[in-house]
């Protein structure tokens, strides 16, 4: 009697990794396309028709911070507590722009991405425990790590300040879903601060969540470089700070073997 209880243990488990691979991989696209225009915003970051700084802001969290996320949980459901804490991030930098620069829209885009996250967060919860039950993921985090994440820390909360501090003089210069994108470049700086500090806490979620931030600080720190006069872009010492602090938040996972040996 015990062979067939396995057996359909083994087959409910299968089924619930096929039905969150789908939901994860629908969330992702929704992001990546429709409603999160990610993939839309990033194809005009070189087109001097747009507001170029803020649409790479809105691109990179729709499409790094959180679509990324969710394609994480589609390829490797047991990777999903990594995913949920990144998109807890991206969840709480969303809620608190929308309360610091008044943008009440943003609210509903907030409860959508909560409530997706919650979603997954259940659907992937007996994978999640094995895996971390596997593997714990509170260890001490590579040196480099923790001096990259306390010293992005105070830039990007003042970039994210400034941000707000303009959405809320009410003068948008790129609205998309009746959004103004300065507030959600104030997200984007927020989770820019708190996602290294997440991989220091979670060295099990470090390689993915750096690669993610740094990737997103590099990119547009590039793009602010590119742009000097675009709203919402960094002056040309920052944006050169924002690449070289990416690329090594990126990197810093990878000190983890030398640190430990």
């Amino acid at each position: 009697m015990a062979a067939p209880s396995r057996n359909g243990c083994e087959t409910r488990s299968r089924l619930r990794a096929v039905l969150t691979r789908a939901v994860a991989a629908l969330f992702a696209a929704g992001w990546l396309v429709f409603p999160g225009f990610g993939l839309i915003d990033l194809s005009v970051t070189w087109d001097q028709s747009w507001p170029r700084v803020l649409e790479a802001g809105w691109g990179l969290f729709s499409t790094l911070i959180v679509g990324a996320a969710f394609l994480l949980v589609a390829f490797r459901p047991r990777s999903s507590t990594t995913a949920v804490a990144q998109l807890a991030v991206a969840t709480i930098s969303l809620g608190i722009s929308a309360a610091v620069a008044t943008e009440g829209r943003l609210v509903w885009l907030a409860a959508l991405l909560a409530v997706q996250s919650a979603i997954v967060a259940a659907l992937g919860h007996p994978a999640r425990r094995r895996a971390t039950e596997e593997e714990p993921g509170w260890r001490r985090a590579p040196r480099p790590l923790v001096v990259l994440a306390t010293a992005g820390i105070v830039p990007w909360l003042a970039y994210a300040l400034h941000m707000w501090e303009l959405n809320r003089r009410d003068n948008p210069v790129d609205v998309t879903l009746g959004i103004d994108h300065f507030a959600v470049q104030g997200a984007v700086a927020l989770a820019l601060a708190l996602l290294p500090v997440l991989a220091a806490l979670r060295t099990d979620a470090s390689l993915f969540v750096c690669a993610c931030a740094g990737i997103g600080a590099s990119y547009l720190g590039l793009v602010s470089l590119a742009a000097p006069h675009s709203a919402g872009g960094l002056t040309r010492g920052w944006s050169l700070a924002a690449i070289g602090w990416g690329l090594a938040l990126a990197a810093a996972p990878f000190a983890r073997g030398r640190h430990d040996a």
